[in-house]
């Protein structure tokens, strides 16, 4: 048989054993060495291949499918640089917990270290960022190799789907011709995992020792991070009833705006902590907050963190402890117990908190619509009424400045409005192909962002228009890097502080718009704003909204005094 059969049969049972695993999405970065994988993801005929040229923003793209499903989604490079392309948004899944499964092409070990072209380190090129890795044999035709390529493939899918999800990497090496026949082996694999998860329940005595604990405090407070929350919803707020502690609930865990009883204005009127009670307790559901000013405020709390995801995420190193396991089991299993045990609440507690929460709606009711334009909450304030008529809708959200605005000013979102953001690393790189990915899984999504992401990632604009993706881009353009004028950087001499930190740009997005064939418009008034959103939200295809914002200064000083009250 020739290399060329073999190699067509190898690749036959690998990706008819993925799609038996379930995966259903490719995303493909041409290139030469891929090429064999490249014709067997094309020609299997069930996996919806993505073409894109730059592989930092194809990588994005693979991550925001795989976020908003859930499932993995194969990504795949060529040899050389062009796999190091992708390790931002390794990262990020490695860390945001998305299933990802990157295919990268090598050389053979022979031209390896050897000063040949196009050829670099490929092995465990992530490092510590993927779940699993394996170095692939390059096969002589022998029948167990292909068995061995569909076991790996079936592996691949279940280590990135179990909990915690992420990124695993197989490395690919081949031999030229690098072409297969046009004719690949028929699946006949039933859609059986091969390793199969126990599934442990909470145990007793954990969960006893839990509830013991929260009975040595009175003043504690339910946190709900970013995360699939939504399910166990009725459990959270049957644990908040029981012990009279209010839920503050992060923008990205999507339950705000599901219960009169969840609270989402913490972030702002945790601002000015003076006469606020020490809190003894925190249980957290999911990942960390956004908020900073939650955080610093709950920094010596004893916590309770179930994570739902098997994953260690307390960056604050609090005493408590952190249970692991599926986030409703354990929740159910603390609310019976609860009800076992003899617990004293308080109810003055819980109306404190809900009292301060009312409070901090109405001023925000009676500040928006006084603000001094253009001013950045005001998009946020308005973003439920905006986009409520076209739901159901997906919003990603930057990271920076976005995502904090969102949650200080967006309250009460419509139970048919999905928020996500990259929350993993929470870097900017990726952020608009990231959307596109989205885009890709749901009928249509809405991005807000700032200038500077918007700027880092203009190559992702390129899979709206060829995929004919319905995304709605608001660019939020203040000239720079908003965030850092709230940060101690501020106080620096201002044209140190503008070369370094600020970092002016002087430019609009027309242009970028015009190359990719978006609608446009361009606001620069809270009237044009509402407008433009108006005009645009209906149509189709890519829309950009630059929206230029006051001064960098300006906008701080808006939100100290709104802050201050």
């Amino acid at each position: 048989m020739s290399q060329i059969h073999d190699v067509t049969q190898y690749l036959s049972s690998f990706v008819n054993a993925l799609y038996a695993s379930g995966v259903t999405e490719a995303v493909i970065c041409p290139g030469s060495r891929s090429t064999p994988l490249a014709l067997a993801l094309q020609r299997q005929g069930k996996i919806t291949p993505y073409v894109l040229m730059d592989e930092r923003s194809a990588a994005f793209f693979a991550l925001g499918m795989a976020k908003v499903s859930g499932k993995p989604v194969v990504l795949l490079s060529t040899s050389g640089t062009a796999a190091a392309n992708f390790m931002p948004a390794v990262v990020e899944a490695y860390w945001a917990h998305v299933p990802l499964i990157i295919l990268t092409a090598d050389r053979p070990p022979e031209l390896r270290d050897s000063g040949a072209s196009q050829t670099i380190d490929q092995v465990r090129l992530y490092g510590s960022h993927v779940k699993w890795f394996q170095d692939m044999p390059i096969t002589n035709g022998d029948e167990a190799l292909n068995r061995f390529a569909a076991i790996t493939a079936e592996r691949a899918v279940y280590y990135a789907s179990i909990q915690p999800h992420g990124p695993v990497h197989l490395n690919f090496p081949f031999r030229e011709p690098l072409l297969i026949e046009d004719t690949m082996r028929s699946s006949t694999m039933m859609p059986t995992p091969r390793v199969v998860p126990s599934i442990a329940s909470p145990h007793p005595v954990l969960i006893r020792n839990v509830v013991h604990s929260l009975r040595s405090y009175r003043q504690g407070l339910i946190l709900v991070g970013a995360g699939l929350m939504r399910p166990a919803l009725t459990q959270i707020l049957r644990l908040s009833e029981k012990l009279q502690w209010p839920i503050f609930a992060d923008p990205l865990s999507n339950i705000r705006g599901l219960d009169p009883h969840i609270i989402g204005t913490y972030d702002a009127f945790l601002r000015n902590r003076t006469d606020l009670p020490i809190i003894d307790c925190i249980i957290r559901f999911g990942a960390p907050m956004t908020s900073k000013a939650l955080n610093l405020y709950t920094e010596n709390s004893y916590a309770i963190i179930v994570d739902g995801e098997n994953s260690y995420r307390e960056p604050q190193l609090q005493p408590g402890q952190v249970i692991e396991g599926d986030l409703n089991e354990v929740l159910i299993a603390i609310n019976q117990q609860l009800e076992l045990e003899s617990f004293s609440s308080d109810s003055r507690w819980y109306t404190f908190w809900m009292q301060k929460h009312h409070e901090m709606l109405a001023r925000i009711e009676n500040t928006m619509p006084t603000l001094r334009e253009p001013a950045e909450p005001f998009l946020y304030y308005h973003l439920n009424q905006w986009l409520t008529p076209v739901a159901p809708v997906d919003v990603f959200v930057s990271n920076s400045m976005p995502v904090r605005d969102l949650d200080t000013f967006t309250q009460n979102p419509d139970k048919s409005i999905q928020f996500w953001a990259n929350r993993g690393a929470n870097g900017i790189d990726g952020i608009i192909s990231t959307t596109m990915g989205i885009a890709a899984m749901k009928s249509q999504a809405v991005l807000i962002t700032g200038d500077l992401a918007f700027y880092h990632d203009m190559n992702g604009l390129f899979a709206a228009k060829k995929y004919n993706l319905d995304v709605l881009i608001i660019v939020i353009n203040n000239d720079g890097g908003g965030i850092f004028s709230f940060l101690p950087q501020s106080r620096l001499d201002h044209e140190e502080f503008e070369t370094l930190f600020g970092t002016p740009h002087g430019l609009t997005f027309e242009h970028a718009a015009l190359l990719y064939g978006a609608h446009y418009r361009l606001a620069k008034t809270h009237d044009q704003l509402q407008r433009a959103f108006s005009d645009l939200v209906s149509l189709k295809g890519l829309r950009i909204l630059e929206w230029q914002t006051r001064g960098r200064p300006e906008n701080v000083v808006m939100h100290y005094e709104f802050w201050q009250g």
